[in-house]
């Protein structure tokens, strides 16, 4: 790829250069009183390996506070706040997604009323400044986000070893990679197609054909003047999801998949897993019996020409309908997570960077086959989170299932998110 091409790839890099100063301080809030307080935390399951050790750090600093997480998948999560918040029952530490593109994004939950203001946070001396922008809504910051994750595969190393195949590199090598193990019955790729799955895998390509090629693409799509009917990236995306699934890549329940297989590719039962580098940690549970590493999921047409995609959250925000201990004691447990050390270490146990760590290009060892693409800055921020309404981001997933049953064609996917996004923003 041309470095001229590099330096427009990155929706993220423009304004990374800038950030991190180094200066770590402690808390600066603190709980009202010193009586015993409760908080209650609802967020993703693919966190707990992480929270499951930070919890107790924090329980030890905060004698005083004690915090109560309940951990679900990604749908099932979603759900549940929605229906805890419009009941009035909602935990005190909520796991929203920053930006707009989501039913339980920062827009959305802060426009109505339900994030409490996070004002004179320590942290956001060393966040970075996209990242800290996607948690505010207006003026206000109602967010932080403790996890970058990138997207790509987790490969069996020793299966492909045992098959004499390499990883593939260029889209079409993941074509024919798919096609050779299909003949002797072996699954190329597992994901969850039927959850959002086929959202994030479809986005990851076009992160490739249209964020890739025109880094102002996702401020033109604003202005109105592309679409994404009229995008021949987005066609070239979708297209090639359907080439995927018509090449045998997944396994042929695919679309009825809702939560990323971690048990089944952790029993050998497939080349590849297609997810976020954060579903490590939940993976480990599993006790795989073989060598696995993390590499880009290739999009591109040559090496070196696929833009990895870069997933957000699932961030931590306060309850505005929490009463005042309990926010106090939600802000002291949010600034605890963000301290670098504590965030290090819940990075390490799930998967995923920080915001420290990504700038640093500090990568673990299970990704260090991403190492080129931190280099030379060729990735991009996972398109939903430019989106201004939750309602594009639906159609793709709900969508996105129909391309794999053979239900929904790509012009019709497309048109459905021209008519979503035009309902405006949030």
């Amino acid at each position: 790829m041309r470095p001229g091409r590099r330096r427009r790839l990155t929706a993220i890099g423009a304004v990374l250069g800038c950030a991190l100063t180094l200066g770590f301080g402690t808390s600066g809030a603190r709980p009202a009183g010193s009586d015993q307080v409760t908080i209650t935390m609802l967020t993703l399951s693919l966190t707990q390996p992480g929270y499951d050790l930070l919890i107790p750090n924090f329980e030890r600093v905060y004698p005083n506070i004690k915090v109560e997480p309940t951990y679900l998948g990604g749908t099932v999560a979603t759900q549940l706040l929605q229906t805890e918040l419009a009941a009035g029952n909602a935990p005190d530490l909520l796991g929203p997604n920053l930006g707009c593109g989501n039913t339980i994004s920062v827009c959305v939950l802060a426009k109505a009323g339900h994030l409490a203001p996070l004002v004179n946070a320590p942290w956001t001396r060393w966040s970075l400044p996209l990242v800290t922008s996607l948690g505010k809504y207006g003026a206000g910051l109602y967010a932080f986000e403790p996890a970058l994750n990138p997207y790509g595969m987790i490969t069996n190393d020793a299966l492909f070893a045992k098959l004499g195949l390499k990883v593939p590199e260029t889209f079409s090598q993941l074509l024919s990679v798919c096609k050779a193990v299909k003949a002797n019955g072996t699954v190329a790729a597992l994901f969850n197609g039927g959850g959002a799955g086929s959202q994030f895998m479809i986005n990851s390509l076009a992160v490739t054909t249209v964020y890739g090629r025109d880094s102002k693409w996702a401020a033109k799509l604003k202005a109105g003047t592309v679409s994404f009917s009229g995008s021949p990236g987005w066609h070239q995306a979708l297209q090639r999801f359907v080439e995927l699934n018509a090449s045998g890549c997944f396994d042929p329940g695919v679309a009825g998949v809702a939560n990323p297989p971690l048990a089944q590719f952790a029993q050998g039962g497939a080349l590849m897993l297609v997810t976020n580098s954060a579903q490590k940690g939940s993976l480990d549970t599993f006790k795989p019996q073989f060598p696995y590493s993390f590499h880009p999921f290739p999009g591109g047409t040559v090496p070196g020409q696929t833009v990895t995609m870069i997933q957000l959250g699932p961030a931590l925000s306060v309850n505005a309908h929490s009463n005042p201990e309990k926010q106090a004691a939600a802000r002291a447990f949010i600034d605890f997570v963000a301290r670098p050390a504590q965030n290090a270490l819940l990075a390490r146990a799930t998967g995923f960077l920080t915001q420290r760590e990504f700038l640093r290009q500090e990568l673990p060892s299970f990704m260090q086959s991403m190492a080129p693409v931190f280099a030379t800055h060729a990735y991009a921020v996972n398109p939903v989170f430019t989106w201004w309404n939750p309602d594009v981001g639906l159609v793709l997933q709900q969508d996105g299932v129909g391309l794999l049953t053979g239900q929904r064609t790509v012009d019709q996917v497309l048109q459905a998110m021209d008519a979503a996004w035009k309902r405006g923003p949030v």
